[in-house]
């Protein structure tokens, strides 16, 4: 074969890949774009700030309302974005109150407390249900009948056991020996193996 003839076979081989690569590149490129232009006219975009009640639904977290003045809700809005809660404003029609609620989810728990301890409302209080969920220490399957009650290795007797109540162990133990002597006739016979 000719040198010129190789040389052109490898200009073809490289344009091919190249164009390939392109190619490639290219319906990613508009495959990500499709993509991004779907997030944004389902309003998904949004991560932090005012949103509605569709966008909260698609998170599988609880809902958390609170309530606040409506003359707050400005201020709220600032610095919810400030803190990075996704929320909304709910009320009734017709509501004369003065109130509204605002409703997010238990992800920005934290931070709605810490918009509402910056906005001066009281911070809510835990409910006993919450607090039942995660017990700190799970009780044991069967409960410890001689623990000490008192802290450290147990040595010191506590102030409502006595004497009288625990007995000897030397006292236990002499026992046990006379009733082994009256119980015994003679000697005993064992048998040792030989090897």
């Amino acid at each position: 074969m000719d040198v010129s003839a190789e040389t052109a076979d490898l200009v073809v081989k490289e344009s091919l890949q190249a164009t390939e690569s392109a190619a490639k590149l290219l319906g990613s490129g508009v495959k990500n774009v499709a993509d991004l232009l779907l997030a944004i006219a389902k309003d998904n975009y949004k991560v932090v700030g005012k949103t509605n009640s569709k966008r909260l639904a698609r998170d599988p977290a609880p809902a958390e309302v609170i309530r606040i003045k409506k003359e707050d809700m400005g201020q709220f809005q600032k610095l919810a974005k400030e803190f990075g809660v996704l929320f909304f404003f709910a009320q009734k029609k017709g509501n004369k109150s003065g109130y509204v609620n605002v409703v997010s989810t238990q992800n920005y728990a934290a931070q709605l407390n810490a918009v509402m301890e910056a906005m001066g409302y009281p911070i809510p209080q835990q409910t006993q249900a919450q607090e039942e969920e995660t017990p700190k220490k799970v009780n044991t399957r069967v409960p410890q009948e001689k623990s000490s009650k008192e802290r450290g290795t147990g040595s010191t007797p506590s102030e409502t056991e006595t004497a009288e109540q625990k007995p000897s162990v030397r006292k236990r133990l002499e026992y046990l020996k006379s009733v082994s002597e009256q119980t015994r006739s003679g000697p005993e016979k064992i048998k040792e193996k030989v090897r």
